[in-house]
């Protein structure tokens, strides 16, 4: 079988090497696009919750499962800097912080906050939270029956501490 020394060879190594050079630049070069917006540019000083009366324990479970994405204090692993990947990322963290801040907490009035309270408990009920797509990579977030129900029950008895907090100072309340 002879060769035909005119035909080139399509991926020389010299080629295939320039090809990989260019990917890993471009690669390199789409870490700093955000075409979501930059979800990386928050306070994470913020306290988590402030005003809001949380035990320890639910806390804890917050922290471990929601904060992540519902926070300013998002912990953004290796490979969330990597383009396209991190673009996911960072429009998930941008929406679950437009359904819940943790770190804006004091900012949100009686009346958003009881609407999002409104919404954790079944959330998380029907396991619609944390992100089935988040756990496979954060197995350590996942709820147990007992994380479910103290979330559950906080949320709903936070609701009803503002429901009473809104009807005590409303004019002629006391």
């Amino acid at each position: 079988m002879s060769t035909d020394p005119t035909i080139k060879r399509r991926w020389s190594a010299p080629r295939l090497g320039t090809f990989a050079v260019a990917f890993l630049f471009l690669l390199f070069v789409l870490t700093f696009v955000h075409p979501f917006g930059n979800a990386r540019v928050a306070n994470p000083s913020k306290e988590l919750m402030l005003s809001a009366q949380i035990e320890h324990p639910v806390l804890d479970v917050m922290q471990r499962a929601c904060q992540n994405c519902h926070s300013e204090q998002t912990a953004w692993p290796l490979y969330s800097r990597v383009a396209p990947i991190s673009w996911l990322i960072e429009k998930d963290v941008q929406d679950g912080r437009s359904h819940w801040n943790m770190s804006n907490w004091d900012h949100y009035s009686i009346d958003e906050r009881e609407d999002i309270l409104s919404r954790i408990g079944p959330m998380v009920r029907n396991r619609k939270m944390p992100l089935p797509k988040y756990l496979l990579l954060h197995p350590e977030a996942k709820l147990g029956d007992a994380d479910i129900e103290s979330l559950y029950q906080w949320s709903r008895q936070e609701r009803k501490r503002l429901k009473a907090e809104a009807t005590s100072t409303l004019p002629g309340s006391k």
